[in-house]
This record gives structure tokens, sequence and C-alpha cells, in this order.
């Protein structure tokens, strides 16, 4: 039987290891996708395009490519960082 505290270490390990895929794959963005995985959670769509100075579908064509990637999740209407 799984203790409390085996239940603990395993979900740490594992958020580790997320984290440090997910650092790898961030890593790998070029400056535009950078900015607006950063920017994703803290600011709208319309507050990014209008920050960064660029096509607001290139927003969304980009929250796109980093769901597929793993890094981001759509709920509902809007993207969230995994973790």
């Amino acid at each position: 039987m799984t203790s409390e505290d085996d239940i603990k270490k395993i979900r740490y390990m594992l958020e580790f290891l997320v984290r440090q895929k997910i650092i790898e794959k961030v890593n790998k963005l070029n400056g535009t996708e950078k900015k607006i995985y950063e920017l994703t959670g803290e600011k709208n769509h319309a507050e990014i395009f209008k920050e960064l100075n660029i096509a607001p579908n290139t927003v969304s064509k980009i929250w796109q490519k980093l769901e597929k990637e793993g890094l981001l999740v759509k709920e509902g209407k809007k993207y969230k960082k995994v973790i």
C-alpha cells in the first residue's frame, strides 16, 4: 500500500521532470514564441499582439503550436501554461 508521503514524493519527482522538459522546450523557441509563452496567462490575446506589435493571428498560431508541443493547454477559449 502506498503512503501519502510516497505519493507526495512521486508527485514532486513527476513535476520536477515535467518542469525540466518544459524548460528545454522553451529554450528552443524563437524570440517571439518565447515572449508569447511568457505572457500567456498574464495578458490576454489583444494585449499580447499589441505589446509585441504582431498580427493577431500570429498569437493564435503560436498558441496552437505551443499546445501541440505540450507547453500550453486550452481551457475554453483561453490557453494556459501546463505548469
